[in-house]
């Protein structure tokens, strides 16, 4: 069996731009012929089915009632399917071992369909946090020039390095003028989080771009709304970098890795 891709997408805070980019990385590596899962994971404010412009009739919640895999999925595209995440679902917020042991079932049943998954992970240090942003090969953090989203963010590190053994994160700035900009936001950082024995990696910024309230209004991805917009064309370097990207060991060492480093080939 292919190795399956899985990127998960967090942040310190809510509010910086994390569904926005898990959506549209999802639509590019769909784009490029990939078979792509999108997971919300986001079990507070889940909202990547607004973003893709699609209402699911299920979502993870009823998939841990024992809903079946196919009637949960939904299509979203030839090639892009989604586990819409459930609004207040507090089985999320502190994992017992029921869900656990749920969530790793359901991944056994996904991995022969895909080959990426992004997961749109919530944000704070909460046990759903540290489990899904822990489960593939890269963890995306976002963050943006906001002191809390720093603060909180360095709080995520240190808690993805004490509890989950992730030892790399990839930090992508958002809602920036400039790269010298986000170069800065990044030191900051970097400097801020050096205690916490975790290697960050600045992998990209996104321009604030107005268009991304206008594609969040209609619905739709912004690389499908207006392309050619600077948002847009940051997203599709990032995608592109990831999969060119060599297959890397999972981040952390929870939920699905052993799954996934089983089924390389």
């Amino acid at each position: 069996m292919a190795r399956v891709r899985v990127v998960s997408v967090t942040s310190g805070k809510g509010g910086v731009g994390k569904s926005h980019l898990a959506a549209n990385l999802s639509t590019l590596f769909a784009r490029e012929g990939q078979r792509v899962l999108v997971i919300d994971a986001d079990g507070g404010l889940s909202n990547v089915d607004v973003l893709l412009g699609v209402r699911p009739l299920l979502n993870l919640g009823d998939l841990l009632d024992g809903a079946p895999l196919e009637e949960v999925l939904c299509q979203v595209g030839p090639r892009l399917s989604l586990l819409a995440g459930g609004q207040g679902e507090r089985r999320l917020a502190q994992l017992d071992d029921a869900t656990r042991l749920a969530l790793t079932s359901a991944w056994e049943q996904l991995l022969p369909r895909f080959d990426a998954v992004v997961v749109d992970v919530g944000s704070g240090v909460g046990d759903d946090v540290l489990f899904f942003a822990s489960a593939g090969e890269v963890s995306l953090l976002v963050v943006t020039d906001e002191p809390t989203s720093i603060a909180d963010a360095v709080v995520l590190i240190k808690a993805l390095g004490a509890k989950a053994s992730v030892r790399e994160v990839d930090v992508v700035v958002n809602c920036v003028r400039t790269s010298r900009t986000a170069q800065a936001i990044f030191a900051k950082l970097q400097q801020s989080a050096s205690f916490c024995g975790v290697r960050l990696r600045l992998v990209a910024n996104i321009p604030d771009d107005q268009n991304i309230r206008r594609a969040a209004m209609a619905g739709r991805p912004l690389v499908e709304l207006a392309p050619t917009s600077p948002a847009s064309r940051a997203y599709e370097r990032l995608a592109q970098t990831l999969l060119a990207s060599p297959p890397r060991a999972p981040t952390g060492g929870l939920w699905f890795n052993e799954a996934l480093l089983s089924s390389g080939s």
